[in-house]
């Protein structure tokens, strides 16, 4: 089982303009409402693609009716805790001039002690029936700094391996948990490591140093590089992966939906390439949905042949 925690979850709005003027009185053609935050979304993708998957975290207030509501209705077992604040709001605008989605992200709920104490005895729990966990997404007020350590280090006491997927201090104290599965996007991977990460021979190098940060030996690397694909590094090899072609209507979720075919590819006993090829194909999926909308199977299984993974030397 993949067990999902989002420190920091969130009811995603997305409204819907035909020309968005800064400054300006803006008509709001529809609006779409879904549960959104980076473990939700691995989650959810992976329910989609068949596996077995829990969600944990912070729910409080009125919004947290519809994330829940989401969970049940997709087949994620709710294992969200109820806090004394409310889940958070966060807004894209999108319209139809093909520019990416102006996004407001709110800052999220304070996190009373006690709370996190008890996310903290429920993890250890869920840890009994987990193969996989995944931490990801920013930190709400209240909660450690170094969150992520201390969730990674208890998941791994329980022999359970561990997906990080978070920038800034968070992805910095997380990294000292030694995670077992890192997947940054290209620029939270370039501030980490100092380095340009523009051509595929700057990714690969990348991926490499980033998979001897973690460990190496049987842990994975990954950096997306959005419409471009994405970088793989296990210690089978290097993998270069294009994305499939395609429209793309929104980006929100689609590295997320990446981390959860690659991880529903491993756990189903298929080799890095062929995991890597899955995780492009749910990424595109996801990319080519409304809105926080989520990649759906169908969509999924058919860009799976357009995306290509291809063996790099080094």
């Amino acid at each position: 089982m993949l067990v999902s925690v989002t420190l920091n979850p969130c009811v995603d709005h997305a409204l819907f303009v035909e020309k968005f003027a800064v400054g300006d009185t803006n008509r709001v053609m529809r609006v779409e409402k879904d549960a959104g935050g980076k473990g939700v979304n691995v989650s959810r993708v992976y329910a989609e693609l068949g596996g077995d998957t829990a969600a944990t975290g912070f729910l409080g207030g009125p919004t947290a009716g519809t994330i829940r509501h989401v969970l049940e209705l997709e087949g994620v077992e709710d294992a969200f805790i109820k806090i004394a604040g409310e889940t958070r709001t966060n807004f894209s605008i999108e319209d139809n001039s093909g520019t990416p989605p102006t996004t407001l992200n709110s800052k999220g709920p304070d996190i009373l002690p006690t709370e996190w104490e008890k996310l903290l005895v429920d993890c250890k729990e869920l840890a009994r029936g987990a193969r996989w966990a995944a931490l990801g997404g920013s930190l709400p007020p209240g909660v450690p700094d170094d969150a992520f350590k201390i969730l990674g280090e208890l998941f791994h006491e329980a022999g359970v391996r561990v997906i990080l997927d978070a920038d800034g201090f968070a992805q910095k104290h997380g990294m000292l948990a030694s995670p077992d599965f890192i997947k940054p996007n290209a620029a939270e991977a370039s501030r980490l490591l100092g380095v340009p990460i523009e051509s595929d021979l700057e990714a690969v190098e990348a991926v490499l140093n980033l998979h001897q940060r973690i460990g190496g030996g049987t842990k994975i690397a990954v950096i997306s590089r959005g419409s471009s694909g994405a970088v793989m590094a296990t210690d089978g090899g290097v993998w270069v992966g294009r994305s499939p072609k395609i429209p793309t209507t929104s980006t929100i979720g689609s590295g997320d939906s990446m981390i959860a075919g690659i991880l529903w590819g491993i756990d189903t006993g298929k080799p890095p390439e062929v995991a890597l090829r899955w995780g492009l194909a749910a990424g595109a999926a996801t990319a080519m949905t409304d809105g926080s909308g989520i990649a759906r199977l169908p969509m999924i299984e058919d860009l799976y042949d357009e995306a290509i993974v291809e063996a790099k030397l080094v």
